[in-house]
This record gives structure tokens, sequence and C-alpha cells, in this order.
């Protein structure tokens, strides 16, 4: 038995050996970055051992650099979403530079590079045209970068509803058979899934085209999303993978959505917005034109502000890049309410009553009483100072059985039940040197729904007024977000990528 375990622990060994040295990559997918892969050879295909190629961010000037090695084959991982430019050189040949690459969330692009014979001096420049088929793995999915993020149309200013535009996605957020619950959202290449639903759709509101979550939890019509929320000017790429998914994939059966924040650039760049919907030229309701009840005036904003750029240039190796963005929600909304109050005549101790041919006949509630009491004189003292009048004797569709229009009737009113939340994200990069890459992403997002659970119309409260309804129930929901990452290019086939997150799920 000792000597299996030791012939058994030196082909672990040696595998490994061979693995990090002899064999061909092994291509990993990343959650929040892509992957660069190729080989280089001579014009009579030959491969080139050796060679360095370079990997230039064209809005940011970082650089990743790795050697082709033995097989002429090179892969450049942990590489952030954008367009970069690649440039190739060796001793005895004329360098290499393409332009023009784009890198998308959770891919791997092949650039195959060709390198003619001569002293060095001389430039070749490759201008990639279209988007290359990919061959490495068969995936399937979708990414949507920053253009069309901002260009499409989404539910409340949320991607994650493009989720539900996927192939083989139902509007549920039920993917290819697999249950709602089964899809992981990762942001940052950070896991931001609900570890109790999956979905948000379940226990806690949805923020995918509807942040209140009324709309969800009523009808099923808002879709999955992350326990973040995602406004789109906070999001620099978006993709759902739904069948396929390569090893790095392991956490469900459903799809993979992966989001990645803006970073920032050479250049300072930003932008502010607004969305305001107003009601004041709307017709009024049927509820509120029944008791002559005036059109509560509110209106809907949704605002926010962006801005990336650089600064403290040339500290610790080089530029620090810096990405912030602030969203707030402001909804003063407002429903008509109404509960049954007590008629006059019931304050004051009389009852009508039908009899055994059901006519109403007149009662005093003492000559009913077997004790000859009739009505508490505390109960009639709080239905006088907290009850206001009732203005729809019919009861309104509102409380359907629960008033009977004769002893009680309906008070209805316009209640106030505003919502409002306040979204920020803020992104730090850094590049050491061409080898260390270092990234960090916060997020934080407070939200404070009022209900109608509890309802004062008496001003019992202090601040309240008698027959004005105020809602004193809310639902708060207050979740954050912290993500750090890594990436160190030890040698031209080993990469380590070091990732933490941390996800908080507060609400009520």
């Amino acid at each position: 038995m000792k000597q299996f375990r030791f012939r058994w622990l030196i082909t672990a060994v040696a595998t490994v050996l061979w693995l990090c040295t002899g064999a061909p990559h092994a291509f990993s997918q990343a959650t929040n970055t892509g992957t660069i892969v190729g080989n280089v050879t001579d014009p009579s295909g030959a491969v080139i051992a050796g060679a360095t190629v370079t990997l230039t961010n064209a809005a940011e000037g970082t650089r990743m650099s790795v050697t082709s090695n033995g097989q002429g084959q090179y892969i450049i991982s942990a590489v952030p979403p954008g367009t970069y430019d690649l440039t190739t050189s060796k001793s005895g040949f004329s360098n290499s530079r393409t332009t023009g690459l784009v890198v998308n969330v959770g891919t791997q692009t092949t650039a195959n590079i060709k390198l003619n014979v001569g002293g060095g001096k001389e430039t070749v420049e490759v201008q990639v045209m279209g988007t290359e088929l990919q061959t490495l793995n068969s995936t399937v999915g979708q990414s949507i970068p920053q253009e069309a993020i901002s260009s499409l149309p989404s539910l409340n200013h949320d991607v994650n509803t493009f989720t539900e535009l996927q192939p083989g996605v139902s509007p549920d957020g039920s993917v290819a058979g697999a249950v709602v619950d089964q899809s992981t959202f990762l942001l940052d290449g950070g896991n931001n899934s609900n570890d109790m639903d999956g979905s948000m759709t379940v226990y806690t509101p949805s923020f995918a085209g509807d942040p209140t979550g009324i709309a969800n939890n009523a009808t099923g019509a808002a879709g999955p999303t992350g326990v973040m929320p995602t406004p789109t000017d906070s999001i620099e790429e978006f993709k759902v993978n739904t069948a396929n998914q390569t090893a790095d994939f392991d956490n469900s059966s459903g799809a993979q959505v992966e989001l990645v924040t803006p970073r920032g650039s050479n250049r300072w760049h930003g932008g502010v917005y607004e969305y305001y919907l107003d009601n004041n030229y709307d017709a009024n309701t049927w509820n509120n034109n029944q008791t002559d009840t005036a059109l509560t005036s509110y209106h809907y904003s949704r605002f926010g502000a962006k801005a990336g750029g650089f600064f403290l240039p040339s500290m610790l190796g080089g530029r620090w890049y810096i990405f912030g963005f602030y969203e707030g929600y402001r909804f003063p909304e407002s429903e008509t309410w109404e509960r049954a109050v007590p008629t006059a005549n019931m304050e004051s101790g009389i009852l009508q009553l039908p009899d055994a041919n059901g006519n109403l006949q007149t009662y005093n509630m003492k000559t009913i009483d077997p004790r000859d009491k009739g009505i508490n004189p505390t109960v009639q003292a709080m239905w006088t100072k907290y009850m206001p009048a009732g203005n729809d004797p019919s009861c309104g569709g509102l409380l359907g059985s629960r008033c009977d229009g004769v002893n009680e009737i309906g008070y209805k009113a316009n209640l106030s039940i505003p919502d409002t939340s306040n979204d920020m994200a803020f992104r730090i990069d850094h590049d050491f040197n061409a080898k260390w890459h270092f990234f960090a992403s916060y997020r934080y997002y407070k939200e404070e729904l009022t209900t109608d659970s509890q309802v004062d119309i008496g001003g019992f409260f202090p601040g309240d007024t008698l027959g004005t309804p105020a809602a004193l129930s809310h639902r708060p929901q207050q979740p954050y977000y912290l993500v750090a990452g890594l990436t160190t290019s030890i040698s031209s086939n080993t990469t380590n990528d070091f990732h933490y997150s941390f996800l908080r799920n507060y609400w009520s």
C-alpha cells in the first residue's frame, strides 16, 4: 500500500509538471474578464517561441505582457473588457501590431500572429474587422457592450431586464427547463445571487422591471435579478450564458449572468440624466370621482450621474483609475384607500337590522343589549374623536363585504405611499506593471418603501391629522457589495487570479 501511494504521488507530480511546461494551454473562462489566445508563426507556418506579446488598452494605456511558449502559443488571461492593441516582437523578425481587438466579458478571443523575417525595425499593422468566430468553447450566450446597453430600452433603467431577451429564457427567469432559482448573477467576478430564491422574485423585491417589487409580488411581472440593482449607467458590459457553460460555471443549472462595472480611463468622462414623469395633466381615477376627491399631484423622478478618469499618476508603478456612479429614485406615489367607518346613528348607539322579511328595523343598542348597557362609552368616545365621517355610502368596490352600507359606510381618500431609493457604485483600478493588476469595486443601495399595511385615519399619532390617511408601515431594503481582485501573470502559461467578494442582503 505504501509503494502504491508513492507511485501515485510521483505520477501526480509528473502530470502537474507536464501541464505547466509541455502541455498545450487549458483555456479557462473568467467571470468578469476575457481571454486572448493565439499562435505566433513565421510566413511558412513554423512556430516562433519566445516572442514577446504585449496587450495595450487604447483608452487607458495600461499594458499586459506575455511570452509565447515552445509551441508558439500564448495566452493573456484576466483581460478587462475593452478595445486593445496587440504588439508582437521577436529578434530577427519584423514587429507586428494588431489594432481594434475587442475583448468581451466571459469570452476567449483568438488572435493568431504572423511575423515576417526582418530586422525588427519594420512594423506590420493589422486592423481587426468584425467579430471572430468563437471556437474555443461551445457556451451558448450573448454579450451586450456598453454602447448597446445605453441604447437599448430597459425597464426602469436596469440591465437585468435584458436577461429575459436571451434565447431559452422565460419571462420569469426559467432557463431551458431549469427553475427560476437556478440562475447565478455575477458582478465584477463576485457572486451577486440571492441565496434564498436565486432571483429576487420570491421573498424580496426584484429591481428588474419594478424596483418596488409590487408588480413582481402581485403578478410575477418583474424579471429575475441579483441582490444589488444594476442601473444601465453603472454597467460596462452584460452577458448571459444559457447552455454549455465552461468549468467555472458550477453553482447552478440555469443561466449565468455576468456584469462588469465601468473603469476609468486616461481622459475624464461622465454624464448626467433624469427621467421625469408628471401626472398633473392626467385624468382623475373613477374612485376619486365617486367621492369628489381631487387627483393627488405626484411625479416620478429617476436621476443620476457618473464620472470616470484617473488620479495619483505614476504612483506605485502607474496610474490609478477611478469610476463613480450615483442614482436617485423619488416616487411620492399615492393610492385610493378606503376603510369602513360607523355612521352617525351607529356612533350614537342606533342600529338598523333586517327583520325576518328582510326589512330594516331601527333599534337602540341599549334595548337589545341583554345587560341593558348599550354602546360602551369609551368606544363611543374613541369613534367620535378618531373616526372621520364617511363619504362613500355605497361602500365601493374596495371594501366588498366588509361594509354593509347601513350601520357603516366607506371612508375614501388618497393615501400617500412614497418610495425613495439611493444607489451608488464605485470602482478603482491600478496596474503596478505589465504583470500585476489590481481592482476593487463597492456598491451600496438603500430603499425606503412605504406600504399600506398600517394606516392612521384618525390623527391618533403625533403629526397625523383626522381625516387624512397616514401610512405607518415601511419596508426598507439596504444591501451592499464589495469585491476586490489581484491578477498576476507568473509566466507565459501560469496566471494567478485572486478574487474576494462580500454581499450583505438586508430587507424587511
